[in-house]
This record gives C-alpha cells, sequence and structure tokens, in this order.
C-alpha cells in the first residue's frame, strides 16, 4: 500500500479559486494569496489526516520540524477576557438572563473561566477542546471541557466563541455550518483572530505566523463574507492594535530563541485583531 501524501494542493479556502501568488514562507511551508478575493492561506498544504494528528496531539509531523503549539495556560488571558466580554456582552449581562456557552477550541479554558465569572448564576458554561493535554489539564482544574471537535447533535448554545480558532480550521464554511447547528435561534458567535490578508506585504505583521499551524489568514472583508454567506449579521466589531512596545519586547525575545519572527518598529503596522459578534438570522 502507498503511504498517503503529508501534503496537498488545494484551491482558496473562501471562494474556490486556484490562481494565487506567493505572500511569504516559514520553516518550509509557503503562505499564498488568492489572485480572486485576496485570502491568505498555506499552499500545499498539510493533509487532512496530518492536521487532525497534530491538533490531537499538539505536535506537528517531522515536515514542520515537529513543531509544538501545546503552550501553557496563561492566568492573564482570563482577566483580559473578562474585560473583553463584559464590553462587547454588556447587554447579557445586565440582562440577569441565564445562558448557555460554548467555546469552541477552548485550550486549558481560560475562555470558559472568563464567562463563568460574567454570566448569571445557572448559566451552562462549557468548551470543546480537540489537544489532550490542553483538555485533561483544564479538566483537572473542575472546568466543563470535553476532548472533541465541534459536531452536529450536541445540546444548543445560545452562544459559540472561536478565539484564535480561525486560521486552524482548514475548511470555514463547512465550521460555520457547524456552529449553525450548534446554536440556538439568533444565536450568537464571538470570534476573534487577525486581519492579515489586509496587509500588502509580510513585512506588516509584527511577529511570526505560525506556518503550518495556522493555514488561513482572512481580512476583514472575507471574515465578513464567511459570516453573511452562514447566516449571520453583525452585532459588534472592535479592533485592536498589537504592535505596540510589549509585542516589540516578546518579539525580540522569541527572535533570540530562533524562533521565525520579523521585528518591526513599534506603532507603524496596519495588522489589527478583529473582534467580532455576529448574530443567527432570524
Amino acid at each position: 500500500m502507498n503511504p498517503q501524501p503529508s501534503t496537498e494542493l488545494i484551491a482558496c479556502p473562501y471562494c474556490g479559486a486556484e490562481e494565487h501568488s506567493f505572500w511569504a514562507d516559514e520553516i518550509g511551508f509557503s503562505a499564498v494569496r488568492c489572485t480572486a478575493c485576496a485570502l491568505i492561506y498555506v499552499n500545499p498544504r498539510p493533509s487532512l489526516a496530518t492536521i487532525d494528528m497534530a491538533v490531537r496531539t499538539g505536535v506537528h509531523s517531522a515536515e514542520a520540524h515537529g513543531l509544538d503549539v501545546k503552550s501553557y495556560r496563561d492566568p492573564r488571558k482570563v482577566a483580559r477576557y473578562r474585560r473583553t466580554f463584559a464590553q462587547m456582552f454588556d447587554d447579557i449581562w445586565r440582562s440577569g438572563r441565564t445562558i448557555s456557552w460554548l467555546d469552541v477550541g477552548a485550550g486549558y479554558g481560560e475562555i470558559v473561566e472568563a464567562v463563568m465569572g460574567l454570566a448569571a448564576p445557572g448559566s451552562r458554561i462549557e468548551g470543546l477542546e480537540p489537544m489532550q493535554p490542553k483538555a485533561d489539564h483544564a479538566r483537572a482544574r473542575g472546568l466543563a471541557i470535553t476532548q472533541d471537535y465541534l459536531r452536529p447533535g450536541r445540546p444548543r448554545a445560545d452562544f459559540v466563541s472561536i478565539v484564535d480558532v480561525f486560521s486552524h480550521i482548514p475548511e470555514f464554511h463547512q465550521f460555520l455550518q457547524d456552529v449553525r447547528s450548534a446554536l440556538t435561534p439568533q444565536g450568537e458567535i464571538f470570534m476573534e483572530t487577525g486581519n492579515l490578508a489586509d496587509l500588502r506585504t509580510r513585512a506588516e505583521f509584527p511577529g511570526e505566523l505560525g506556518l503550518p499551524d495556522h493555514l488561513v489568514f482572512a481580512g476583514e472583508a472575507q471574515l465578513r463574507g464567511f459570516l453573511d454567506q452562514a447566516g449571520f449579521d453583525l452585532v459588534r466589531v472592535q479592533r485592536v492594535r498589537i504592535d505596540g512596545m510589549v509585542n516589540l519586547a516578546k518579539n525580540v525575545v522569541k527572535k533570540a530563541l530562533g524562533r521565525p519572527v520579523r521585528l518591526a518598529l513599534p506603532y507603524r503596522s496596519n495588522y489589527r485583531q478583529l473582534l467580532i459578534r455576529a448574530r443567527l438570522r432570524a
């Protein structure tokens, strides 16, 4: 039996076009820009089986130099997202109603903890995390985290959050259909990701791309398009600058450790983290 290839050529994950131009490379993988819609994506991409193995274990294949992406729990993230959600969902907390919230790609459970600190008593707050080390760690801390992907047939939630998850998902159109099936009528999605495809060149991004753990990079127009096609209407959008002195200091350390980071002067980049709240159309 011939072994399955570890990489595959793909069409644009947003518009399906096949023409593209080179945009950047990192640790032997290329990111290309779609000539039709400007989405940036890894091509050739690791096979779906290779992606699945990396997602479940936290370690990529030899072709990706055994890249380890298990990271660690960051308690500062809990406080940061409690502030973020306090503002983005202030109407929900003021109402005092009990809610159900599902965090997809929950990692070590920081988002679940942040929402638990805001939601009314009796609310159901839980997460899904396919990477076993992260899910095990979160469960050991008493959090309601299930090791799995988002699948049809699970109990519906009023809110689904995906924080720094978009770039990891090979087929986001299908993923949003799964989100729809997991939401109550007029349920809402919260997503956070960067606007990398809005940048003209790789040099404008103050950091590392994280290839091939990160597979797809959108701009604001593509993210709005994904949501619109899936039947979501925007409620709120925030654009957060990250290229300050703290980010520069972190990148200097990463560069010293041999990470594929681009250093740039602070407060010059058009890169933003996009925080998007959207609601299912009635």
